[in-house]
């Protein structure tokens, strides 16, 4: 199975929807969704206008951002069935690995990339797009997997292998669900900075919200951040 044919039935034979539902994104739940964290963080931005959703799947961010959002886009590597069944939600395929996004630059007010760059085999072209696409005054909301969260650190400790994606992926022949990259906040903040993109919020998703907000790096299975456009440091050193 390749990445593009593991991706395209990877909502199908798991269930994956569009189960967001459009609402005020004015306080977030008990167990934020990387989702929600990207719609109540634009919420309070005052951000609204045009959206593109990058790796958008099934539309469930986009279908959230309905009433946010006067134009909604989304692209991703492989299109999914219920893409024909929202006729407000314009989606495309395009692949990051082999082209840039196709819309001009300065286009959107928002742009969301979650659970994207790990997969991605050129992150620093990827983060560039994004950058290039989103309007000076807008906002970019990223989220990756991160491999320096406590439960990862001990399964490395007991000499098992960290895993960042399903573990039922090994099972379908997606070595950690295709993951190419790991992030630590660290690495992931190195990256966005080098390419222009300055973090304003980091959270992470899931339970216990209150002590993630306040130590995502080490409590967090995941790292979710909102974004500004910066100048760009390309001569910024890795944190090694």
């Amino acid at each position: 199975m390749t990445a593009e044919e593991y991706y395209q039935t990877h909502s199908l034979v798991h269930g994956l929807s569009a189960n967001v539902q459009s609402r005020d994104y004015s306080r977030l739940s008990s167990r934020p969704s990387e989702v929600e964290y990207a719609l109540y963080w634009l919420q309070a931005e005052r951000i609204t206008g045009a959206i593109l959703d990058v790796g958008c799947g099934p539309l469930s961010l986009l279908t959230g951002a309905e009433g946010m959002f006067t134009r909604r886009e989304g692209v991703d590597i492989a299109r999914c069935p219920n893409w024909d069944t929202e006729p407000d939600i314009r989606a495309q395929l395009c692949n990051l690995d082999e082209e840039p996004l196709p819309f001009a630059d300065d286009t959107f007010d928002a742009v969301t990339c979650l659970a994207v760059l790990e997969h991605v085999f050129d992150p620093f072209h990827a983060v560039r797009e994004l950058r290039r696409v989103c309007k000076p005054a807008g906002r970019v909301v990223v989220g990756v997997p991160n491999v320096a969260g406590i439960k990862r650190r001990l399964e490395l400790l007991r000499g098992k292998l960290p895993i960042t994606s399903a573990r039922f992926s090994f099972d379908e022949g997606a070595w950690d669900g295709f993951h190419l990259h790991n992030f630590t906040r660290a690495s992931l903040d190195w990256l966005l900075r080098k390419e222009g993109l300055e973090p304003i919020r980091w959270a992470s998703a899931g339970r216990f919200r209150v002590l993630k907000q306040w130590r995502p790096s080490l409590f967090g299975n995941d790292l979710v951040t909102v974004l500004k456009k910066v100048a760009p440091k390309p001569q910024r050193n890795f944190p090694f």
